[in-house]
């Protein structure tokens, strides 16, 4: 991705910003293939083997170099009110807009110039997770008003790398229960009980959230504290229950 000298940060072009990434220093790229990893262990007294206790991946940084040629003090201005961001804003390269990366900028800033408004800023990116996403993806709204006795199957497919929580729009057609079970994970099921007819509920099964419409009412305690993960590759899933049902999601990519 350094290769590539445009890119989009918070929906705005670096070519609007007048500055380019470019890499200044000769010789091949040099780009983090898979997120760092430390692994946790324990060492016992009298074992030379230590328990592996699992590991940790390490959010994803990568430096960005903005050469910028005759720029003004009001433009310099411009450009740090663009980087200096409250939260992690996204991020993608002109060549590769499908893989996206949700970022800002920790450490120093520095800029280097030739006292002649030439030069480059120099900073770090750090994303929110270890992993770079695809564009958000939204399946049609499948309707079940007249669904049937033992549910409808239906086929969704995560071309990415790990497994994802969808986010799920659900509105119910006629009080009663909601069944999604997951054939291509083990039979996880999320289930939602006693829901009425119109009520209109989102699930994030990410960040493990349920909000309705319903003013003053929480659907937790109607919930089976289960939240849908797809892995990779075809997700069957058979709904149960009258609904109208869409699904949201973005697919990981390891390579950083």
């Amino acid at each position: 991705m350094l290769e590539d000298t445009i890119f989009y940060y918070d929906g705005i072009n670096s070519g609007d910003m007048k500055v380019i990434s470019a890499n200044t220093s000769s010789g091949l790229f040099e780009e983090s293939f898979l997120p760092s990893r430390s692994i946790r262990e324990e060492s016992i007294r009298g074992r030379h083997k230590p328990y592996f206790l699992g590991y940790d991946l390490s959010s994803f940084t990568f430096p960005l170099k903005l050469v910028f040629d005759k720029i003004n003090s009001e433009e310099k201005r411009e450009i740090s009110r663009w980087l200096l961001v409250d939260y992690y804003k996204r991020l993608y390269f002109q060549s590769n807009p499908d893989r996206i990366f949700y970022c800002m900028y920790e450490g120093d800033v520095e800029e280097f110039n030739n006292g002649l408004d030439q030069g480059y800023i120099e900073l770090t990116m750090r994303c929110n997770s270890p992993f770079s996403y695809s564009p958000a993806y939204n399946t049609i709204v499948y309707d079940f008003s007249n669904n049937v006795a033992g549910g409808t199957e239906i086929s969704i497919q995560n071309h990415g790398d790990a497994e994802i929580g969808p986010y799920i729009i659900l509105e119910k057609i006629e009080d009663g229960d909601i069944s999604i079970l997951n054939l291509s994970n083990n039979g996880q099921e999320l289930k939602m009980t006693g829901i009425w007819n119109g009520d209109l509920i989102n699930i994030d099964c990410e960040n493990e959230t349920i909000e309705t419409e319903v003013a003053g009412v929480y659907r937790y305690n109607n919930h089976n504290n289960v939240f849908l993960q797809f892995p990779r590759g075809v997700n069957r899933l058979v709904v149960s229950g009258k609904c109208k049902i869409q699904f949201k999601y973005q697919f990981i990519t390891y390579q950083g």
